[in-house]
């Protein structure tokens, strides 16, 4: 599976049924709404789209409505206007735009003479000369062209705005009702910020993990504090490109990344990735190797927004970034990368210990999977911190939490039930891992789970096994150790005339005599009586073939059938489930 996920933008380009459905099939995990364009009541519209395509298809897509924050833009115009380099220009509040004048979204009167205002991008860059209440008069330091509704930043100036706009809370409730899945914070500077967010989903009635996006530099100074208070982060490198000298964003994405990964929260790498393939049909090479850098630093996620919220080909981007990722994903170097940087477990937890151990209890023991047993999302976000090698199948009886866990890198999220037990929640797991594809029978599994709250009466917090993919039709005590496979031979009265070779020999309960004929055609015993001195045990020992005893065998496992008998664990499972390698 390709672990590292793909966040899209829905647009006017995207954000019909059919083409959201086209977009999951290419490889879209999460469906970004932008708050910043569009009515409340389109994007209502469109998160219910985007659960109907969820429970049309097999993997999960979540919703992350992105709010639009304290955002400062100019005004929305009609046809753009020229501002050329020398001119001066008047900055106010209001929804009007002249090359002389030009209206904002919120009034910028903390910004002080000498201060730059860069518009769109910072394409166009001016600086402040005087400032007399509301009004601040900048002269245009390098023109251009400006369109309706585009972005200003004011680098190393606080605006001092509200990081909750009162069209956040609008959306906020829209997040709400419609049980959107994440909803992204923009413009944070502080942890302080993130639980303003938080706050204001809990006071609309909702609980809805929050996605900070790192956008200023003064967040990118607190970025610790921002992590640890935010389920995730987006390295939003737009807004941040302009924020801080352009220079030094590659670097200050690989600090996010790891601050991210070592906290074990998802990180999106967003921004620009892909965005020559807005109109074009390829991507530059540029844009590859920028999408396969970010995977090598270890991001959850990758990003697009206009490739796919107004782009000419959205899915076919889509498809472009999934084949960069999964070649990178193939490469010696990224498993050299991954096994190189393995975070430590946070110091006193229990979970991140166990899910750290399964990590290289999977790569020492050549298992195809961890299997994470997983009712709030945690046990499997956690597993995901150390970057195993190997898929994590995460298997939640909450559909939300499955559909959040398609955020987190490498992750697989399975819906499966409660069961009356653990151990019927263990094995419903892993029997949602086969059923998904994600192993086989005869595979082995590492089982890490987590706590049930439904499970009355027990304790399930930080429980890790080894577990054989594969159903148990008997267990007993090991006699003679080893694992072999053949077919089931009841053999009632010792005769081995019509054994066949390797055959599992089946002795029921009341077999107390001598084996006639070939013993070499054993490969192994199952016998109903308990005890280590039987006649069957001796011959056993001197043969050197696994047994059982006190294992007796149920009636429908049907003569000729195929089990494997694991005299180590004195278990006897369905089918061959002998080591994969043992059969390549």
């Amino acid at each position: 599976m390709r672990r590292a996920k793909i966040v899209c933008t829905l647009g006017p380009a995207s954000d019909d049924r059919g083409t959201i459905r086209e977009l999951a099939d290419a490889g879209m995990a999460v469906a970004r709404l932008n708050a910043s364009h569009g009515t409340h009541a389109d994007r209502a519209e469109v998160i219910d789209r985007i659960h109907a395509v969820d429970a049309a298809v097999d993997d999960p897509l979540s919703s992350m409505l992105d709010l639009q924050g304290p955002e400062v833009r100019t005004a929305e115009i009609d046809d753009p206007i020229d501002l050329p380099t020398d001119a001066t220009v008047r900055f106010v509040e209001g929804d009007t735009a002249t090359p002389e004048e030009v209206g904002l979204s919120y009034a910028i009167s903390t910004v002080e003479p000498g201060d730059t205002v860069l518009l769109d991008d910072g394409r166009i860059e001016t600086r402040v000369e005087a400032v007399d209440g509301d009004v601040v008069t900048a002269r245009v330091v390098s023109g251009g062209e400006l369109g309706s509704r585009k972005g200003v930043n004011i680098p190393g100036v606080d605006l001092d705005l509200d990081v909750v706009t009162d069209r956040d809370r609008r959306d906020i409730e829209v997040a709400v009702e419609g049980d959107a899945d994440f909803v992204a914070a923009s413009f944070v500077r502080d942890a302080d910020d993130v639980y303003e967010v938080t706050d204001a989903i809990e006071n609309a009635g909702g609980d809805i993990p929050v996605v900070s996006k790192i956008e200023r530099a003064g967040a990118v100074d607190n970025i610790d504090e921002i992590v640890e208070a935010s389920y995730g982060v987006m390295v939003a490198r737009g807004d941040l490109g302009v924020e801080c000298p352009l220079e030094h964003v590659p670097m200050v994405q690989k600090r996010i990344i790891h601050s991210a990964q070592d906290a074990g929260v998802p990180v999106i790498t967003a921004t620009e990735m892909l965005d020559s393939m807005v109109h074009s049909r390829r991507p530059t090479r540029a844009e590859a190797s920028d999408v396969a850098n970010a995977v090598l630093d270890g991001t959850d996620a990758v990003m697009l927004s206009g490739e796919t919220a107004i782009g000419d080909h959205p899915v076919r981007v889509v498809e472009t970034m999934d084949r960069i990722v999964r070649e990178v994903e193939r490469s010696d170097e990224y498993a050299e990368t991954r096994e190189g940087r393995v975070p430590p477990a946070a110091e006193g937890s229990q979970t991140e210990a166990l899910a750290r151990a399964a990590r290289f209890l999977a790569r020492d023991l050549g298992a195809a999977a961890i299997v994470a047993v997983s009712e709030s999302g945690y046990t499997a976000r956690t597993t995901a911190k150390f970057r195993p090698g190997v898929p994590v199948v995460a298997t939640t009886p909450r559909d939300r939490v499955r559909r959040q866990l398609a955020l987190s890198w490498g992750v697989d999220p399975q819906y499966a039930a409660y069961r009356e037990d653990i151990e019927g929640m263990i094995d419903a797991a892993v029997d949602t891992a086969i059923e998904a594809g994600a192993v086989e029978s005869g595979d082995t599994v590492v089982v890490l789970s987590g706590m049930m709250t439904e499970l009355e009466g027990t304790n399930t917090t930080n429980m890790l096994k080894v577990h054989v993919a594969s159903e148990t039709v008997a267990t007993g005590r090991s006699v003679a150790r080893g694992r072999v496979a053949g077919p089931v031979f009841r053999c009632p009265d010792g005769d081995l005339s019509d054994a066949p070779d390797g055959a599992i020999v089946v002795l029921p309960a009341t077999f107390d005599g001598e084996f006639a004929g070939d013993t070499g055609r054993i490969g192994g015993i199952v016998d109903a009586r308990p005890g280590m001195t039987s006649y069957a045990a001796m011959v056993a020992r001197e043969r050197g073939v696994p047994m059982i005893s006190g294992a007796p065998l149920p009636d429908d496992v049907a003569d000729g059938a195929t089990v494997t008998l694991h005299a180590d664990r004195g278990i006897v499972y369905e089918g061959d489930v002998t080591p994969r390698e043992h059969q390549r």
